[in-house]
């Protein structure tokens, strides 16, 4: 909550409207999301399962193509000082939806010819 009388706190609600700005936070929370992950995985990752969601695609309305992009993207990157994607943190990753299950397929699919 912003208790400040001139409304300048620490949380500044974004612009439904600035697409970048809210794909840079929504990205940020996802590199928080999977480095909390991987600091509570054991050992070298063998039998561990990672279950992610379209996250912010419900109330938030987010689009799901972003949200999709965003995984892919930090999935993708090395963790830290780290050469290798994070995503060899587990064994298996699973995205568990009922209704958005085909963009991350696409996504994921299209865009592996990057890496």
């Amino acid at each position: 909550y912003d208790l400040s009388p001139s409304g300048e706190g620490l949380y500044k609600p974004p612009s439904f409207k600035d697409k970048q700005q809210i794909s840079c936070r929504i990205r940020q929370k996802f590199q928080t999301l999977i480095a909390s992950a991987v600091a509570n995985t054991e050992g070298d990752g063998n039998n561990t399962y990672l279950l992610l969601g379209p996250i912010g695609t419900g109330a938030f309305a987010n689009d799901k193509q972003m949200i999709a992009e965003l995984f892919f993207e930090i999935l993708n990157n090395p963790f830290m000082n780290s050469k290798q994607a994070i995503r060899y943190a587990f064994e298996q990753i699973w995205f568990v939806s009922s209704n958005s299950l085909h963009t991350f397929e696409k996504v994921f699919k299209e865009s592996q010819t990057r890496f």
